[in-house]
């Protein structure tokens, strides 16, 4: 009895030590990601790492989701790495900031994170090449896309019954989106037609489909005096001062949408659910409407996972998190976000994608300011001088002309 009680307080010995050394190799790695805690989108993010982790039970990911737009993030954690914290080993880095990533601060090329050549050509095999170079500045893979989203058009059906249109009249240019608005506006006095305004993604898609640009060709200075980018802010103006966009935020603009006294709204695919869990009406998803005469250009919305870490063994762990998040099984999960498959696997369609899997043909990338930490502040002067242009009734050609003079007076002067 006595043999039989110290071999069994033996193996319970053993087995204490073991799973105190398994705690003990047990990594955490760090992952900043853009959706706000609770949200649709932060819980299947995080169905996707604790799946990665029952699958690599060594790896434990600790997960901050902060609720921002991608500018807003970056801005988050660059004051984070100045307050003495260390960058995060995983950041959902969007896909227009990386001008200043890979300038300011230390991204681990793809090239590097890889453990061997075989493995780098293996994941780097499961994208196109122009899914790819999403991830990619001045011919460096600083990271590998995970989300990719374009521009759809959310349409309030019940809005357009009760002005005594079909779905026959769902505009597919901006010449057709004015003369809905006119009807809906005398019919049933609502709001026809608003653009996303969070960051400078909606704006691109107009200005790119109209002609337009934002940078030169070497993308070394902005272009804001161009035919093309005069042509689109004088039409968005146009939506304002005509009374068919609820003067706002973006914030406000969703809450019209999802309230029933928008018709339209153009924004990304990925608050598909989120616009269908709040949609007391018919709701349907349309393509983004282009301009007459010009070919449609929708910059490719979403971010990419870049790591920081400098610590070699958490860079293989951060290498085997990319492989599963871009496996069949991982881009299952992911995609019921609303963003689209990245990889070329096929994977299943969530109701109202299919406008944006059409649009993937007139994918752009999204354009980075030039000039590193500059542009984060071009970025912010554009968007005020957006505001006061479409809102204010600013003269289109005067203000982008001085907007213009004073962007490239800061990038000469850096």
């Amino acid at each position: 009895m006595k043999k039989l009680l110290v071999m069994v307080l033996a193996i319970v010995i053993a087995m204490s030590m073991f799973t105190f050394a398994s705690a003990e190799e047990q990594t955490t790695l760090t992952f900043w990601h853009r959706f706000a805690a609770g949200s649709n989108n932060a819980n299947i993010l995080e169905a996707c790492c604790r799946e990665f982790e029952k699958l690599n039970p060594n790896v434990k990911i600790e997960i901050s989701p902060q609720g921002a737009e991608y500018f807003d993030l970056l801005q988050k954690m660059i004051a984070d790495a100045a307050a003495g914290n260390p960058l995060p080993d995983v950041f959902f880095g969007g896909y227009n900031l990386l001008n200043y990533i890979a300038t300011e601060l230390d991204p681990v090329n793809i090239e590097d994170l890889a453990p061997n050549k075989e493995e780098l050509d293996e994941i780097i095999g499961r994208f196109s090449p122009e899914v790819l170079s999403l991830a990619a500045y001045d011919g460096e893979q600083i990271g590998l896309p995970l989300a990719m989203s374009n521009m759809i058009m959310y349409v309030n059906m019940d809005i357009f019954k009760e002005a005594g249109l079909t779905e026959e009249d769902i505009p597919t240019t901006f010449e057709e989106v004015f003369e809905v608005c006119e009807v809906i506006k005398e019919k049933t006095g609502r709001y026809g037609f608003a653009c996303q305004l969070a960051d400078n993604w909606g704006d691109q898609a107009l200005i790119f489909s109209a002609g337009g640009e934002l940078l030169n060709a070497d993308k070394d200075r902005v272009d804001f005096t161009n035919e093309g980018i005069i042509r689109a802010m004088q039409r968005w103006q146009d939506l304002y001062n005509n009374g068919y966009t609820p003067v706002c935020n973006d914030d406000e603009l969703n809450a019209n949408f999802n309230a029933g006294n928008l018709a339209m709204i153009t924004t990304t695919v990925m608050k598909i659910s989120t616009y269908a869990d709040y949609a007391d009406f018919d709701l349907r998803m349309a393509q983004t409407p282009g301009f007459e005469g010009f070919d449609k250009q929708l910059p490719a919305g979403g971010a990419a996972m870049i790591c920081f870490s400098e610590d070699e063994a958490k860079q293989d762990l951060v290498f085997d998190f990319m492989q599963y998040m871009t496996s069949q099984e991982g881009m299952e999960l992911f995609t019921d976000t609303g963003y689209l498959c990245v990889t070329t696997d096929e994977v299943s369609m969530i109701d109202g994608q299919a406008p944006a899997y059409e649009q993937i043909q007139y994918a752009r990338p999204w354009e980075c300011w030039p000039g590193g930490s500059i542009g984060l502040e071009i970025d912010a002067m554009w968007l005020s001088t957006r505001n006061a242009i479409i809102m204010e009734g600013k003269d289109v050609v005067e203000t982008l002309t001085a907007l213009d003079e004073e962007c490239n007076m800061m990038l000469e002067n850096a």
